[in-house]
């Protein structure tokens, strides 16, 4: 003879619905940021803040930077780099790197590009390979003040 067990569906209220919704979301971000942090902690020298751009600025190099820019950048920082359109967060303002959090030296841009820097900005390590990012360096160069602006190196030295 065989015993029938019934389980019972116990109701979930709206409440114990939200309090395991808040726990999968603390506990996914909390996971999100260690995975941020083991990420930082490794570099390598050109994710140093003090790296310079190994790629030469050319107008060329530029040109291929702002390709990316309109690939990846655009929807959070604006067509312009001022970062007007998207209300939703409050991305950086390329154009004035007083606004730049995270410094503004090629190895801070390249850093901040391919890791990600605080909660809005993502990590990009995946969709751009270290050359592509050093280009899109010259281009971000090429939004603010001339002086924080590459040296144009001839595009057909001697």
């Amino acid at each position: 003879m065989q015993r029938g067990y019934t389980v019972r569906a116990i109701p979930m209220t709206v409440a114990t619905r939200a309090l395991r919704l808040a726990t999968f979301l603390s506990l996914g971000l909390t996971a999100a940021a260690a995975g941020q942090s083991e990420a930082s902690e490794d570099t390598g020298p050109a994710d140093d803040p003090a790296a310079v751009n190994p790629t030469p600025y050319t107008q060329a190099a530029e040109k291929r930077g702002r390709t990316h820019y309109l690939r990846h950048c655009q929807i959070c920082h604006g067509f312009d780099g001022r970062a007007l359109e998207n209300i939703d967060f409050e991305a950086t303002d390329l154009t004035d790197p007083e606004r730049w959090r995270f410094g503004t030296t090629d190895g801070d841009l390249f850093r901040s590009t391919k890791h990600g820097a605080g909660l809005d900005m993502p990590p990009f390590e995946a969709e751009l390979d270290d050359a592509e990012i050093w280009e899109l360096v010259h281009y971000l160069r090429s939004l603010g003040p001339e002086e924080y602006r590459a040296a144009a190196e001839p595009e057909n030295p001697p």
